[in-house]
């Protein structure tokens, strides 16, 4: 007996360790296939160094890319800079006159202008410049007359009130506008920025384009001869005189009177409507006024306005903000420009077209219209170094 059940025994040992065995690897077959299923997941892959909502971008490194320009712009580019994350940039917003001089004088990477430039900026500039829209909004008029929160102004009433003769904010021409409205027997004190501005460029614009008098007096400028009223410098100054001065009047983009609670007036458009100027105002008059734009490569943006376009609901005072740099970095910047920097920039220009522009309208500026931002990507990969093109990241 005690034969027999130690054969049994013996029998049943390599039963047992054929189990265990078996549940051993049973075991590695299951952690093989886990392992095999995070990595398809992306659970083991190092975390992604590429910007949200781009493919194909080998990050340049954090270049450090300084701007100067625009005041218009600046809410944006404040918005902007910190969450462009692939780079440092900074942003000075000294006015697009600023802008434009800091970009001549190659003492920034990119210049920042609400006014395309003009024949006689182009002829200094060391070499070819790139002009990219990168974003729009509207100008208004600024007001403080007490007890009055709702104005009408048209373009050669506004004009005249510039010229100087329109001098009193019961003047009948600002009446005939204003039906019911109590306005009072003070002088008028228009107030303007001093120093070069796209905003004066756009307003001017408007107000050539109204009064034949104004165009061949004074015309459109960045830095235009106002005959009468008070300068200040920045938007920042042409807002805080008006919104501390009585019997003012100014003129700033739409976002800083919005977010600065300051009282703007409606203006005129050409189909005969008052438009009191809002995002949408706006961004109708982008949409109507951004077909058939030169070449971001091409001279000739001096002309380009969207000012006064035909829409029954159009605001009549708009205008593209631009970004301008050099076509060719090296060329122009010599052996101190490198190419991890050229890289960083063309990043940076794409991503203010294509990504950037999901901050815009929360800030009161006008999103790029699609066929507005496919050009200005092309516009960024005509920008070479060393004579060839520079890889930018392409938008999902």
């Amino acid at each position: 007996m005690s034969t027999s059940t130690s054969d049994e025994k013996m029998v049943q040992k390599p039963s047992g360790s054929s189990t265990g065995m078996y549940a051993i690897i049973a075991v590695i077959v299951i952690v093989v296939l886990l392992v095999l299923v995070a990595w398809g997941a992306g659970w083991l892959t190092p975390k992604s160094t590429t910007p949200k909502g781009v493919t194909n971008c080998t990050p340049p490194g954090a270049v450090a890319l300084q701007g100067e320009g625009s005041t218009f712009v600046q809410g944006l580019l404040a918005t902007w800079t910190p969450s462009y994350t692939e780079g440092t940039v900074s942003y000075s917003a000294q006015g697009s006159g600023a802008g434009i001089a800091a970009l001549t004088a190659k003492s920034v990477d990119f210049g920042a202008s609400d006014a395309p430039l003009s024949p006689a900026q182009r002829g200094p500039l060391p070499g070819p410049v790139v002009t990219i829209p990168e974003t729009a909004g509207g100008v208004v008029l600024i007001y403080n007359v007490p007890g009055v929160t709702t104005l009408n102004f048209s373009g050669p009433v506004v004009a005249s009130i510039y010229m100087g003769t329109v001098k009193m904010w019961n003047d009948p021409a600002i009446a005939a506008l204003n039906p019911g409205v109590s306005l009072p027997a003070q002088s008028i004190v228009p107030v303007f920025r001093s120093d070069g501005s796209g905003t004066s460029f756009a307003f001017t614009d408007f107000l050539s384009k109204d009064s034949s008098t104004w165009a061949s007096t004074i015309g459109k400028s960045t830095s235009p001869a106002f005959p009468v009223g008070s300068g200040e410098h920045g938007t920042s100054g042409v807002g805080g005189f008006v919104k501390d001065t009585q019997w003012t009047i100014g003129y700033v983009d739409l976002g800083y009177a919005l977010t600065n609670a300051l009282t703007f007036g409606r203006v005129l458009n050409p189909s005969g409507a008052q438009i009191y100027p809002t995002l949408s105002d706006t961004e109708s008059a982008v949409a109507d006024g951004a077909s058939n734009l030169p070449l971001g490569t091409a001279p000739d943006w001096y002309n380009v306005s969207l000012i006064n376009q035909p829409g029954a609901t159009d605001y009549p005072i708009v205008t593209f903000s631009y970004l301008m740099v050099y076509k060719s970095l090296d060329s122009v910047y010599g052996s101190g420009y490198n190419l991890q920097k050229a890289e960083n920039l063309v990043d940076w220009l794409n991503w203010t077209v294509t990504i950037g522009q999901t901050y815009s309208a929360q800030l009161y500026y006008v999103p790029l219209p699609a066929a507005v931002s496919v050009a200005d990507q092309a516009s960024v990969k005509a920008i070479t170094y060393a004579g060839a093109t520079i890889p930018v990241c392409t938008t999902t």
